[in-house]
């Protein structure tokens, strides 16, 4: 009874009155599909049908994106291994959950999520906001994180941020695809709006949206 008692709470959370931090469950160890079946069923969409996210398959969207895993031979056996390679090692890319209940960032060593906001400012964040889509995140480089080397390259760092977090949605958009979901990554960005909605310091910039639903097909 605990796991389903546990699976209740958390859908609770994301869909009840008060917002709050929320904990994780662990993400999927298999999904079913295989990464061709995944690439050849991803679907973009603009418009969602309205429908909750299970919390379980949050969770893998969410670890699929930015999440931790074993350390492995090219990674540092001494450092948290994501599941994007970050150049220098510091993790530099964030991600941020808008819902229509809240705005939470994602913390990849605890798998869990750090309430920032509890009402909807996705339409702050971006005036291509969708409302019926299931999620929207929200990827952010935060440069007091840049490699020592590239300190005094800026310019080389904004595009090593953007093609690192191209990973992460590449990752995010094919584990969606797996879970019946479609995507589509926006760059129709509002910098303060979501500076304010995530609560951002003044080294964190947002860099894209990408926004999930179900299209009912």
């Amino acid at each position: 009874m605990k796991p389903i008692f546990a699976f209740v709470m958390l859908g609770a959370l994301l869909a009840g009155a008060s917002a709050q931090d929320i904990s994780l469950p662990s993400p999927a160890a298999r999904l079913g599909v295989d990464l061709v079946g995944a690439i050849q069923d991803r679907a973009v969409a603009r418009t969602f049908v309205k429908k909750d996210l299970p919390q379980a398959d949050l969770s893998t969207i969410l670890w699929a994106g930015l999440g931790i895993r074993r350390p492995d031979a090219v990674s540092s056996a001494t450092k948290a291994n994501r599941n994007v390679s970050f150049s220098g090692d510091n993790p530099y890319i964030n991600l941020y959950l808008l819902t229509d209940k809240g705005t939470w960032k994602y913390l990849a060593e605890k798998h869990s999520l750090q309430l920032k906001s509890g009402k909807d400012s996705r339409s702050a964040v971006s005036r291509a906001s969708i409302p019926q889509a299931a999620f929207m995140i929200l990827f952010t480089v935060d440069t007091a994180m840049t490699p020592a080397f590239l300190k005094a390259n800026p310019a080389v760092f904004q595009l090593m941020a953007h093609a690192t977090a191209g990973f992460a949605a590449q990752n995010i958009a094919l584990t969606a695809s797996a879970l019946k979901l479609s995507t589509v990554i926006q760059y129709t960005l509002a910098p303060a709006g979501a500076a304010a909605a995530a609560g951002l310091g003044k080294q964190e910039i947002p860099l894209f949206i990408l926004q999930a639903g179900y299209t009912g097909k």
